[in-house]
């Protein structure tokens, strides 16, 4: 079992037992917080602080509704000022690094505040369970100094990759790096044609962040990232190719939300299955 598998299992066992064991606490500003096991940490969150944090969100009957130890991806965001409290992101603030715990939402308030109807599962007057582990709390300056090591590290880190997961591969003058399982024929893929895919894309690590199939799009015109760009106009109708993209032309130093971290090369397996010329 995974170690964040195992957090889980356990976790939800916590959960599960009574609150006379694992007492509710509440802040003055009203949030109500379970602490299930406590970090060696004595920091607490800023305003501005990076924050790395698993998160499992559900209802009082267990639909879940987000789970980021399934997802197998920890959720990636600066702390912003609350705009309510109580709430989660106000809780969040007495947390400290290593903490697990579980903070209890008022699903009306919570709706409301965002102009959404309850979803499914959810009933009038009762809460959301936040099941949060805060794993890192950084500063802005540290959190920028990780994001400059890290930039300088990826080549290596490309590299090893690929000397270890894609013998053979070649490399693009633009640091793109293709393996090619497949070939097609004809023609290149030109800008302004339209392409249909199949392809898969994954981190470094094996998980997959995306997948299609039968997805048309045109080429050139901005319509994905830089290096598929690239990739695509060095197929032919027909090829089967994995692709390592760097960060520079994939989602850079921003990344791509709360999916893909930022300075993340990527891996995309694309099958080239038809090609309407422009």
């Amino acid at each position: 079992m995974k170690k964040g598998s195992m957090f889980l299992a356990v976790a939800m066992a916590v959960v599960a037992t009574s609150c006379s064991q694992f007492k509710v606490t509440e802040t003055e500003e009203g949030d109500r917080i379970q602490y299930l096991a406590k970090g060696e940490g004595d920091k607490t969150p800023e305003v501005g602080d990076m924050l790395k944090f698993n998160l499992r969100i559900s209802s009082e009957q267990d639909s879940v509704f987000t789970d980021t130890w399934e997802a197998g991806r920890p959720i990636e965001i600066p702390m912003q000022p609350p705009t309510f409290t109580p709430s989660f992101e106000s809780a969040l603030m007495h947390l400290h690094e290593g903490d697990s715990a579980v903070v209890f939402v008022s699903a009306d308030t919570l709706f409301t505040r965002i102009h959404q109807p309850l979803p499914p599962g959810v009933s009038v007057g009762s809460d959301l369970k936040f099941l949060v582990s805060l794993l890192s709390i950084e500063t802005k300056e540290e959190h920028a100094a990780a994001l400059e090591e890290k930039s300088k590290g990826e080549d290596k880190v490309i590299a090893d990759f690929v000397g270890e997961s894609l013998k053979g591969a070649e490399k693009f003058e633009s640091g793109i790096y293709v393996l090619k399982e497949k070939s097609g024929s004809g023609a290149t893929v030109a800008k302004g044609d339209t392409v249909t895919v199949n392809y898969v894309g994954k981190f470094f690590d094996g998980n997959i962040f995306d997948q299609n199939e039968g997805a048309s799009f045109p080429v050139g015109l901005g319509y994905v990232i830089p290096g598929w760009e690239e990739a695509l106009m060095s197929m032919k109708k027909g090829e089967k190719s994995t692709f390592v993209i760097p960060s520079k032309l994939a989602y850079g130093e921003r990344g791509a939300g709360n999916a893909i971290p930022p300075f993340t090369p990527l891996v995309f397996e694309i099958e080239l299955l038809k090609i309407n010329k422009k």
